[in-house]
């Protein structure tokens, strides 16, 4: 029957008489159909096995190449003057005695260069850039060193020039100084500081890098005016002990800031500021400061505005920002 389908085998089959077997006759043809040839399952070619062995292989012997090539790229290279940028902080000059000073105003990295400056740097705001002391690490200065200051926007890669000052000898613990003043800065954001000392031969050295944050502009209160509060500082709520900078001479002794709801022509708030202050810019401009609160009621679009004068400021809500 060998020459039969498996079809025509299966009818034959059919025809046979039906007996039952005996336990014994059943499991004699399992043995047999189990050592037929035909139903041996074939082992399956293992690919994964030796794919993953081949892999681990490759890897043993590349590794000895990535490691010291790693170590290449992460190594200086030679004459290379690169400096990797840190995080500034705040940290204490020291006094003749030991004593520190200025352990909250004094900012930069410690035993390489730090800023004398305020606390809070604001967009074309001159009043914190005027008068700035900086401090310098270092014995290998050459003679009649220069010391230039120039910053990068993090941001849009806009780069800027600060300022140039010869340094003079040590001051507070540092082994050099110079009083500066800033050009003001002129975008909000992240901005980069970098370092660099020169000597009247061309000799360059960047002796340090990192980065300060400077916030938007303070709000205008017309062509004179200007609260000193960041833009980006000013939500609806209380506002206590504020300050009005304005300028001209024959000021009154008090001053009103009105603030106008743009959405709500009958929503008109008026704060008195008094305390005035007079002195004088060093270009002999005269300038008078008032102190005062105020409150904003909800965020919105808002005139603010004294002496006649004002400007349209959207005050935004915390997650605006």
């Amino acid at each position: 029957m060998s020459h039969l389908s498996d079809k025509e085998l299966l009818d034959v089959l059919a025809d046979f008489p039906k007996h039952e077997l005996t336990t014994n006759q059943r499991t004699e043809m399992l043995k047999k159909f189990g050592s037929t040839d035909s139903y041996k399952l074939k082992r399956p070619f293992p690919f994964q096995r030796i794919t993953a062995v081949a892999a681990v292989f490759i890897l043993i012997l590349i590794a000895p190449i990535l490691y010291f090539t790693s170590r290449e790229e992460r190594a200086p290279k030679s004459g290379s003057t690169k400096v990797e940028v840190q995080e500034g902080d705040y940290f204490a000059l020291r006094d003749e005695s030991g004593k520190p000073l200025y352990g909250d105003s004094n900012f930069g990295i410690p035993n390489k260069v730090s800023l004398l400056a305020p606390k809070e740097w604001v967009v074309w705001d001159q009043r914190g850039t005027s008068k700035i002391m900086v401090f310098v690490w270092g014995k290998d200065f050459a003679s009649d060193p220069t010391l230039s200051i120039d910053a990068t926007h993090e941001a849009t890669g806009i780069k800027q020039h600060l300022t140039n000052a010869h340094l003079s000898g040590g001051k507070y613990g540092a082994d050099a100084h110079a009083l500066v003043t800033f050009t003001p800065f002129d975008k909000r954001g992240k901005w980069n500081l970098e370092f660099t000392v020169s000597n009247t031969v061309g000799e360059k050295k960047k002796i340090g890098e990192f980065p300060i944050y400077v916030k938007d502009h303070y709000v205008l209160l017309g062509s004179k005016g200007t609260l000193l509060i960041s833009q980006e500082d000013l939500y609806a709520g209380f506002y206590n002990d504020a300050y009005i900078e304005v300028s001209g001479e024959n000021l009154p002794e008090e001053i009103e800031l009105e603030i106008n709801s743009e959405e709500d022509p009958s929503d008109i708030s008026k704060f008195t500021f008094k305390e005035k202050t007079d002195y004088t810019m060093t270009d002999g401009e005269k300038v008078s400061m008032y102190k005062g609160d105020f409150q904003i009621k909800k965020s919105g679009r808002y005139s603010f505005g004294v002496l006649g004068e004002s400007n349209l400021v959207i005050i935004g809500k915390p997650t605006d920002q």
